[in-house]
């Protein structure tokens, strides 16, 4: 009888193609503006850049007119046939402009790291002055 040999392991590497998942992810967004959204921005380690073969898509997605429910909101715009898995964060503009006077961490990462898949980038503009004023007080 053969003896297997467990110091043998095998290695594998995965590799996320990142200019591909950006394009899928922007072909999302334009179908989110046709469900009434009125910015689509990317955020997290695929926005900052420090990405890995299994990171998830981190999505804010401002809206409104959506049911006043989160849970609710997410529904509308998940899309289980993307490549990566994506994680939507629906907020109303009155919502995120609060969310930027307050100086809220995710409204930071917006300002700082975010890539505007599509829609809107004036309400990007207008949370960071915003946070900027809320900071420089």
């Amino acid at each position: 009888m053969r003896r297997r040999s467990w110091s043998s392991a095998g290695v594998r590497f995965f590799r996320l193609d990142h200019e591909a998942v950006v394009e899928e992810l922007r072909g999302y967004a334009q179908k989110a503006l046709e469900k009434g959204a009125r910015a689509v921005i990317l955020i997290g380690s695929l926005a900052r850049g420090d990405y890995t073969a299994f990171s998830d898509a981190d999505i804010i997605i401002i809206s409104d007119g959506v049911p006043e429910r989160p849970m609710d909101r997410v529904i509308a715009f998940m899309d289980p046939t993307l490549s990566v898995d994506v994680e939507p964060r629906v907020y109303t503009t009155e919502e995120f402009l609060r969310m930027a006077g307050e100086a809220r961490r995710i409204v930071r990462e917006v300002v700082e790291h975010g890539v505007l898949l599509a829609g809107d980038g004036e309400l990007i503009e207008e949370a960071r002055r915003k946070l900027f004023s809320r900071t420089s007080q």
